[in-house]
C-alpha cells in the first residue's frame, strides 16, 4: 500500500505514515491508529503498522501516528498535546499530501492499551477542530486513577506524569477516559478475558460509565485471548477489530 511520511511537529517523534488504497472512487474515512507501550519510548509506530496497511488494503486511509514518548521528549503534556495534534492533522496536512480524497467528517480513532487511553482521552477533547465519528479501544488502559491501575502501572504512570497519584490524583482522574464521560462520541471497547496487563474489567466499568452518561458504548468481549491478541492477524481479537473499524454499526448486534 502506498505511504507517506508526514511531521506534524518538529519534534523527531512528531509524525505519521499515511498509508492510503491504491485508488478511490470518491473520498475514504482516515482511521488513526495510536500504539500502546506504556507511554514509552522503548516502544513505537511500528505496532500498529500491520493494521494501518490492512486497513488501507480495506480501502481506508490509515493514519499511523508517532508521538512524545516518555524517554522521547513525551510527558503527558507533551503526549497528549502530540495526539490532540495529530488529529487535527486530518482536516489539515494529510488532505494535501494524500494520493486519494479524504473525508474529513469521517476521522475514526483506534488505540490499543496505553494507545486505547490516548484515543478515548482525545475523543473527549470537544475543543479539538476535528471530532472522530468513532473511538475503538483495544484492551484500553480507561481508568489509570483506580488502586488497581495505580498498584500494577504504577511506575509507568508516574514516569508519564511526573509525579505519584497520591501526590497528584487530580491529573490522574484528568487523564482517566472512566472520569471524562461523556464524550458525545460512539466506542467500541475490545477485550480479550484472558489479558493480565490491563483485566477486562478495565473495559466493563468504562461502557457501564459511559453508557450511564448517555455515550453510545459498546463492549466486546474476547474468551481465551489476552493483552496482545489485536497485534496477531490471526486471532478473533483481530477480526473484531476490523469489524469493529469498519462496520456501518458495530454497536447493534451481539460479537
Amino acid at each position: 500500500m502506498p505511504r507517506t511520511r508526514i511531521d506534524y511537529g518538529p519534534h523527531p517523534a512528531q509524525f505519521g505514515h499515511l498509508y492510503t488504497p491504491t485508488a478511490a472512487a470518491g473520498p475514504v474515512p482516515v482511521v488513526m491508529l495510536l500504539h500502546g507501550g506504556y507511554w514509552s519510548a522503548d516502544f513505537h509506530l511500528n505496532l500498529a503498522t500491520t493494521l494501518a496497511s490492512e486497513l488501507a488494503r480495506r480501502g481506508v486511509a490509515a493514519w499511523n501516528v508517532e508521538y512524545r514518548r516518555v524517554g522521547a521528549g513525551g510527558g503527558w503534556a507533551e503526549t497528549s498535546a502530540d495526539v490532540e495534534a495529530a488529529l487535527a492533522a486530518t482536516a489539515t496536512l494529510l488532505p494535501d499530501r494524500s494520493p486519494v480524497p479524504l473525508d474529513p467528517g469521517d476521522v475514526r480513532v483506534v488505540g490499543h492499551s496505553a494507545g486505547a487511553q490516548l484515543a478515548v482521552w482525545v475523543a473527549g477533547q470537544r475543543e479539538c477542530p476535528v471530532r472522530p465519528s468513532r473511538v475503538v479501544s483495544q484492551a484500553g488502559a480507561l481508568d489509570l486513577a483506580s488502586r488497581a491501575a495505580t498498584r500494577s502501572g504504577g511506575s509507568a504512570l508516574e514516569a508519564l506524569f511526573g509525579v505519584s497519584y497520591a501526590d497528584d490524583p487530580q491529573l490522574y482522574r484528568d487523564a482517566s477516559p472512566i472520569h471524562r464521560v461523556p464524550t458525545g462520541v460512539p466506542t467500541v471497547c475490545l477485550h480479550g478475558v484472558e489479558d493480565v496487563q490491563v483485566p477486562v474489567a478495565a473495559s466493563r466499568a468504562y461502557v457501564d460509565a459511559a453508557r450511564a452518561a448517555g455515550d453510545r458504548a459498546a463492549l466486546w468481549e474476547v474468551p481465551g485471548e489476552g493483552h496482545n491478541a489485536f497485534l496477531d492477524r490471526s486471532t478473533r481479537c483481530w477480526a473484531l477489530t476490523l469489524d469493529a473499524i469498519l462496520g456501518a454499526d458495530p454497536w447493534s448486534g451481539v460479537r
